[in-house]
């Protein structure tokens, strides 16, 4: 009893200096409330009192207002009204754009880490939450001054790398002036003081550039980053799903399998069609043991892409396919698997469908699956006379299917001779591509190649000469 009693004792001044804490934080915020008011009053009287036909006076004027704010303490205040002086004189007084800069330094260095090189995603200075606590009575007069767009946020960013911290919600003048006056990357904020600076020109830039940095990571931190930016500056519901289906990816790459459930139905309710967040939904299913949800979602994942339009199907040959028959064939439902590969296989008429054709091949390949099929189908893509599309399908498909690329090589091989041997080099290029077969390698068949081209060459042709010349002497160079 005398245990639960200290126990109750602890737990009552804990809580008693919890409440402590928080009516202490109160009235903090308060004290920088009034004193907020207090300043902002007091430059916007000075804001007001702003008057004059000189256009240096007039500047002279801006830059004493906030310099009063900077004195203050007040440098979100000062900056607020260099800012809505930049709009109301432009960009051609220097003194203006160099109080600017510093100003906007000043309030960024207030974000910055407390490390001095900052790791992982930058911290983030949303202009339109700093301009949203100007006083109305400041923020009203600064209107009056610098026009709409001197109050408010507008779209561009800039990522200030040393400090590591982004800027959001440059307005197109502020942008166009950081723009002009960085020398490479490197922007001037004081007495000859430069920073490295990165300009982007909106938030889906912005977040994109934070799913960029978030490739081939094992953390969240960066997609985290590019969320919160997507949803704080309110993006597109395409943008919000594209940073979804990210952190599903890696969520699935950490084996949160139910965090991956969650993370791919959010973007299934933005994006209903979404294959990729479908396959990848499916795919958490199965892993976490939810066998029938699993074996259903790619049962309807196969009627999507079967139903898919042509134009459509090119686009989720990557991880949606590729998932879906990786399921299929972990399930054992390999037949299921080959019928659709070979009815997205029928689609491909001609060598526009090459890329569709290649990330079929690479599937087949991948899961071991019999490539009847694409041995049939690959003489259909290659030309005659042979393309430089031809050859680049050839040299892709040597690993995937080396006999059927043989035997349309040995077809090209039999039209060469005497003034005709242009494709020569192309076909030693494809044939040591080729892997070790029972006949030796595919190297020794190109210079047995090569030899027997030279023995036919005529002496009134010395072009053929040239051709077989110059390809040897290229394949010695990449081959010995």
């Amino acid at each position: 009893p005398g245990r639960g009693s200290l126990q109750r004792e602890a737990c009552m001044a804990s809580q008693a200096g919890k409440k402590s804490g928080k009516r202490k934080e109160a009235q903090a915020r308060r004290e920088t409330q009034a004193a907020a008011e207090e300043d902002g009053e007091a430059l916007a009287e000075r804001v007001a009192a702003l008057a004059g036909d000189n256009q240096t006076d007039a500047v002279d004027a801006c830059c004493g207002v906030a310099d009063e704010g900077f004195r203050r303490g007040a440098h979100e205040l000062a900056f607020a009204v260099i800012r809505a002086s930049l709009h109301k004189h432009g960009l051609q007084n220097d003194k203006l754009c160099r109080r600017y800069f510093f100003l906007l330094d000043t309030v960024v260095k207030a974000r910055m880490s407390a490390k001095k090189k900052p790791e992982g995603p930058p911290k983030m200075l949303y202009l339109r939450e700093m301009l949203g606590r100007v006083p109305e009575v400041l923020s009203g007069q600064l209107a009056l001054l610098g026009g709409v767009d001197g109050v408010k946020a507008g779209e561009r960013c800039v990522l200030m790398k040393e400090r590591g911290v982004m800027v959001i919600g440059l307005s197109l003048l502020e942008y166009q002036l950081l723009l002009e006056n960085r020398a490479g990357t490197k922007m001037e904020v004081g007495a000859g003081d430069k920073m490295e600076v990165q300009m982007i020109s909106g938030l889906e830039e912005a977040v994109v550039f934070g799913l960029s940095q978030s490739d081939g990571m094992s953390d969240l931190s960066w997609n985290a980053w590019a969320l919160k930016l997507c949803e704080a500056e309110e993006g597109t519901p395409q943008l919000r799903g594209k940073c979804l289906l990210q952190r599903t990816v890696l969520l699935l790459a950490q084996n949160s399998f139910q965090k991956a459930i969650d993370s791919s139905g959010e973007v299934m309710r933005i994006q209903p069609a979404n294959k990729h967040a479908a396959a990848l939904n499916a795919t958490a299913l199965h892993k976490i043991g939810r066998k029938k949800e699993a074996a259903s979602a790619v049962t309807e994942l196969i009627g999507a892409f079967q139903r898919s339009e042509d134009q459509h199907v090119q686009d989720e040959l990557g991880a949606p396919l590729e998932l879906v028959v990786s399921l299929l064939v972990e399930m054992h439902r390999t037949k299921e698997a080959l019928r659709l590969l070979s009815q997205l296989l029928s689609r491909v008429s001609g060598p526009r469908h090459q890329p569709l054709f290649f990330g079929l091949a690479r599937l087949y390949a991948k899961h071991g699956l019999n490539k009847d099929a694409l041995v049939l189908k690959l003489p259909q893509l290659c030309t005659r006379p042979p393309d430089r599309r031809t050859w680049d399908l050839l040299k892709s498909m040597a690993e995937y299917t080396p006999a059927a690329v043989e035997q349309l090589l040995q077809s090209y091989i039999d039209e060469a001779g005497p003034g005709r041997f242009t494709h020569v080099p192309q076909i030693t290029e494809v044939m040591c591509k080729l892997p070790f077969g029972a006949h030796g390698s595919a190297a020794n068949k190109a210079l047995k190649l090569l030899q027997r081209c030279a023995s036919q060459v005529a002496p009134d042709r010395p072009e053929d000469l040239k051709i077989i010349v110059e390809d040897l002497r290229a394949f010695m160079s990449s081959n010995i």
